[in-house]
């Protein structure tokens, strides 16, 4: 199973999103384009998971160190992966709450390490190299080119709201993109980061 760690987005700020480009979906219909109900930020991507291996990650996510305060987020700018040449993904980052989240990702990244011994399911994974940089993806360069053109004009919602949890989600790919399906859930419930 293809599993990675997130925040959701909130169903409002997704639907926030999805208006704002909604003229170059229209434009582009061709390019992957994240559906609303998909969007997330995305903490760890781990990868083929045996079914057996998820059982791993119940102890990490019943950790109550874990259960850290709501953290509240103003979405920001969009922006291109990568930021120079030909643009390969579209994304949306944050003006707010990303020193909260970048904690939090740290705390989650020590928790998951002993899951790294050998023989374990994650004994082949690794931390991103570039440490974590929240930011919401809206779309994947597909048989059409994305266009810097898009983010022009483009009016991104400013209204607060929270990231609430963080979800271990299992990937499946089809026909229409991926659908996610949660299997494991952090309720944000406690303290700060």
């Amino acid at each position: 199973m293809r599993i990675f760690a997130a925040f959701p987005l909130p169903p409002a700020a997704a639907a926030g999103i999805g208006t704002a480009f909604s003229a170059a979906r229209q434009l582009a219909p061709r390019v992957r384009w994240v559906s609303t109900e998909s969007m997330h930020l995305t903490l760890h991507f781990f990868g083929e998971v045996s079914e057996d291996g998820i059982s791993a990650f119940a102890p990490v996510f019943d950790d109550p160190d874990l259960k850290v305060a709501p953290i509240p987020t103003i979405l920001g700018e969009p922006g291109f992966f990568p930021s120079a040449g030909r643009p390969r993904v579209l994304w949306v980052g944050l003006r707010t709450g990303v020193e909260q989240m970048n904690a939090f990702w740290k705390l989650l990244t020590d928790k998951l390490e002993p899951l790294r011994k050998a023989g374990s399911p994650l004994s082949r994974w690794s931390p991103e190299a570039r440490g974590f940089a929240p930011h919401v993806t809206v779309a994947r360069a597909g048989s059409t080119p994305l266009s810097a053109e898009w983010t022009q004009g483009v009016s991104i919602p400013t209204g607060e709201f929270a990231v609430t949890e963080c979800v271990l989600f299992q990937s499946l790919i089809g026909e229409g993109g991926a659908r996610y399906v949660p299997l494991k859930t952090i309720p944000f419930t406690g303290g700060t980061p």
